[in-house]
């Protein structure tokens, strides 16, 4: 008998274990793409290079982690089951106790401007792909967090190129080789 009291109090220890870890992790695969102009438009082409758009993302990464108190950033390149290319970044920090990982996706896109002319570009997805720490101290970091600081990085970044066009369309193209 006291065997299975003991049982039972191991198997509540690892449910409550698996409870806590549930809520305390968050994120796992929320897409975010760049700003649309509005909800009738299916997004927004910025008319860049190939290496001038994987640069940007690479930036913004790279700016965002500071902002957002990380102290800790590990950045790799990525390729997801579509072929889309992209970076992972693996921000953590020790002072607010949490790892974040986020992706950035660079997706070849072509469309149409309401001109009716072809613009070839990239669009760009920033996917939350995990998160791991105390939820409440999510909400008083620095900037609003790293999901906050890495998207205004990069529509900054994104916008300063001046190549933003909306479009009535929008289809993916292959990557440039």
């Amino acid at each position: 008998m006291r065997h299975m009291a003991l049982f039972t109090v191991q198997f509540r220890v690892l449910l409550t274990a698996s409870l806590m870890s549930c809520c305390v992790l968050g994120g796992c695969e929320s897409a975010n793409s760049a700003r649309k102009p509005s909800a009738d438009s299916p997004g927004v082409i910025y008319a860049v290079p190939q290496s001038q758009a994987f640069a940007i993302a690479r930036a913004a990464i790279l700016s965002s982690a500071p902002r957002c108190g990380a102290d800790e950033l590990h950045i790799e390149k990525m390729r997801r089951g579509d072929g889309m290319r992209g970076y992972e970044a693996d921000y953590a920090s020790v002072f607010y106790h949490f790892f974040i990982v986020r992706r950035v996706y660079v997706v070849p896109a072509a469309g149409i401007a309401a001109s009716g002319r072809q613009i070839d570009g990239f669009r760009f997805e920033i996917i939350d792909y995990a998160f791991r720490g105390w939820m409440p101290v999510q909400n008083r970091l620095p900037e609003g967090g790293c999901e906050k600081t890495l998207t205004s990085a990069l529509l900054a970044a994104l916008g300063a190129t001046g190549t933003a066009t909306p479009v009535t369309s929008l289809e993916t193209r292959p990557y440039a080789p």
